[in-house]
């Protein structure tokens, strides 16, 4: 058996709780979900980093290991320089994750628009897609 791990954002509940039914049903015979939320997009990466390690250093004979980690989470631009600091560290973060744990599939659903009618219309789609290369990747990386 095997754990999947989903960090989400506080922002933009509507959007993240679509995501969350995408991913809750997607994953609806996955062994394990579990959903941890943080406040925005750059502590994504340091709650997942958390939740991998505490799960690595369990010592039991028998667990269930996290085998995949989604993030999602919502960067609408703004008027000011903080959308591309916050988009680039948040890319970072999750992309220096999957280099740091390789057998562990980790998947960046966080969605970067330039106004929320984009965001209405690339939620859905994104979040699908990322799901199902979520389970895809897992597969993979579980043999």
């Amino acid at each position: 058996m095997s754990k999947i791990v989903v960090v989400h954002t506080s922002w933009y509940e509507e959007y993240i709780n679509d995501m969350k039914e995408i991913i809750s049903e997607q994953l609806s015979e996955w062994p394990e979900v579990n959903f941890y939320e943080v406040p925005g997009s750059l502590e994504l990466a340091a709650m997942g980093k958390m939740v991998i390690d505490a799960d690595q250093a369990r010592v039991e004979p028998v667990f269930d290991p996290v085998v995949g980690a989604i993030f999602c989470g919502v960067v609408v631009r703004g008027e000011t320089t903080h959308y591309e600091l916050v988009t680039t560290e948040t890319f970072r973060e999750i992309g220096n994750l999957a280099l740091d744990y390789p057998s562990i599939a980790i998947i960046n659903n966080v969605i970067c628009v330039e106004n929320e009618e984009q965001l209405k219309i690339r939620n859905k789609k994104n979040t699908l897609n990322n799901v199902k290369a979520l389970k895809n990747l897992a597969y993979l990386k579980s043999k």
